[in-house]
């Protein structure tokens, strides 16, 4: 293969700018003997733009099969290998430091994504040994809450001096699950029986991970890590399905040598945004070990929706990828709580809007008259998309509903960047309001005091309205009702996990716009990832040939 092939590949539009230049250096880099140096980082760099921690090279990329694999003929392993191992640039087997790693599976891994996984395996399975590992997994009403309590109270019961730190991937999960805690503590009648010093290290408020763990500025490192551990004896993560392989990884570091860590999270829901699937790998791995088995907690008895309603019992269809179920449950008239409604014709989609149940909750949150009260109201309904774009993305409702409710003065706003001087991150929500003494526009967020946060609109991070979210930016929310608006066709993104968590967002009602096909694809169509991490928990190897503990 020569340049002009590799140049002519790269042309292709699903790679970016990184991607070829990352392919033309490591190309220029390699020794004469090899030929597909260029080809496999252009695709590492992809599959990890996509979510994957690594490339499999036993296979062409599932999701580029009509397109990017077409271009060249796929090689099988033994010459992937052979020539990788000629260019002088990848490290076979152990993580010499080059740029990239191929492990004995066929996988191919930036330098730095093999060591975090590497990592993580190795600390998950140390913190095993000792007994300081429990993974919670449950789907949604099987009690996780309950089951965070229980550990707290068991860490007080051993320990009444314990630091505890509760966490969760983004601001607004860790506001509900502060919040779930404290109603169920208020509650709680052997809360009496703990001593003075236990209530006293009982946790009243939960973190961001990103806060927990001391963010620099735009920096990938933080003030926490191995050599200035998290002053905490043990730290709850609630959300875990949300968590990344870098963040997870950093996490796992930065826990003092002695520290307890807990992951609650239903690995069912869609995974990270960005690369891995973390405890979706762990929970495949804890069903395939005995001793990572034994630190698994499964929950399964539902508590939320009873006989009478069909959200649960949707969810469990979905979850299988039991399209045909779904659609006898949506489409029974048996359950009040859940309708699939024919998609609207885009000529039509306004009107149909403006009639809708989601937009009169819309209206009468806007109406309120405090932020703590609008902020409240849209927290009882909203608006859910599959997609970004297209005629019926959150883009295209958005700026619908934004004409139809005319609220320039008070508009629902998510975050899209971090700014770590706020202290405000990617994804957090809030309620845009113009004051009427200065008429300057504010931005009200929940805070961890259970006050609001004022921060002028001068000042804040990119960000976009919030009448309709991603399925993506739902998750870590829950609201009493949904309207989900599907695609009108099938999509690559649109899979059973992706489904599953948008119903279970919702507490009493789901109301889903779309074609019974589209519906009956996406059930069939898994989200998967390419990583390397159960196989690393799953390493029977002497210790000192076992990836997960090879440095």
């Amino acid at each position: 293969m020569t340049n002009a092939d590799l140049e002519s590949f790269l042309a292709h539009e699903s790679f970016s700018t990184l991607d070829r230049h990352l392919a033309r250096q490591l190309a220029a880099r390699a020794r004469a003997g090899s030929q597909l140096i260029g080809y496999a980082t252009a695709l590492t760099s992809l599959m990890l733009r996509q979510g994957n921690v690594c490339l499999d090279l036993s296979q062409p990329p599932k999701e580029s099969e009509s397109s990017i694999a077409k271009l060249m003929p796929w090689p099988n392993l033994e010459i992937w290998r052979d020539d990788l191992e000629r260019s002088g640039v990848v490290a076979i087997g152990e993580p010499a430091f080059l740029p990239l790693v191929l492990d004995s599976s066929g996988r191919l891994y930036l330098h730095r994504y093999d060591d975090y996984e590497r990592s993580l395996a190795k600390n998950i399975l140390a913190r095993v040994a000792a007994g300081r590992f429990r993974v919670i997994v449950g789907g949604p009403g099987t009690g996780k809450t309950t089951r965070i309590i229980d550990e707290l109270l068991a860490v007080l019961a051993r320990n009444p001096q314990a630091v505890i730190a509760l966490a969760a991937p983004t601001g607004k999960a860790a506001h509900r699950m502060e919040e779930s805690l404290r109603q169920r503590l208020e509650k709680l009648e052997t809360l009496a029986e703990l001593s003075a010093e236990q209530r006293a290290h009982l946790p009243r408020s939960a973190s961001t991970l990103h806060r927990l763990l001391g963010s620099r500025n735009d920096s990938a490192f933080f003030k926490h890590n191995a050599d200035h551990p998290l002053p905490a004896d043990v730290v709850i993560v609630d959300e875990a399905s949300m968590v990344d392989l870098p963040l997870m990884a950093k996490l796992f570091a930065a826990l003092n040598p002695a520290a307890e860590i807990v992951l609650v999270g239903d690995p069912h829901q869609l995974a990270s945004v960005e690369a891995g699937a973390v405890l979706t790998d762990i929970a495949h791995a804890a069903s395939q070990s005995p001793t990572l088995g034994a630190a698994r907690i499964a929950l399964q008895k539902q508590y939320r929706y009873g006989a009478e309603s069909g959200i649960g019992l949707l969810c469990n269809a979905i979850r299988k990828g039991d399209g045909e179920q779904a659609l006898v449950l949506l489409n029974s008239g048996q359950y009040a709580d859940i309708r699939l409604c024919p998609l609207p014709e885009r000529t039509r989609l306004t009107n149909a809007l403006r009639d809708s149940a989601a937009l009169g909750s819309l209206r009468k949150a806007l109406a309120e008259a405090d932020p703590a009260a609008m902020l409240a109201g849209l927290g009882r309904s909203r608006i859910l998309c599959p997609l970004r774009r297209g005629p019926f993305g959150v883009d295209a409702i958005n700026e619908i509903i934004e004409a139809l409710l005319d609220t320039r003065e008070r508009r629902p706003i998510v975050l899209t960047r971090n700014d770590h001087d706020l202290q405000l991150y990617n994804g957090d929500g809030g309620i845009m309001v113009r004051d009427p003494q200065s008429a300057i526009m504010q931005v009200f967020f929940p805070s961890f005091d259970g006050a609001l946060r004022t921060v002028s609109a001068l000042r804040l991070p990119p960000h976009e309205s919030a009448y309709a979210l991603t399925v993506h930016r739902s998750q870590g929310s829950e609201f009493d009702r949904v309207l989900m608006i599907l695609p009108q066709a099938s999509n690559p993104l649109m899979t059973r996990e992706l489904l599953y968590t948008a119903v279970s967002r919702a507490r009493n009602d789901v109301e889903i716009w779309g074609d019974p096909q589209t519906l009956l694809e996406a059930c069939k169509q898994k989200f998967e990832r390419s990583s390397g991490l159960s196989d690393r928990l799953l390493c029977t190897l002497p210790e000192s040939r076992c990836p997960a503990h090879a440095r």
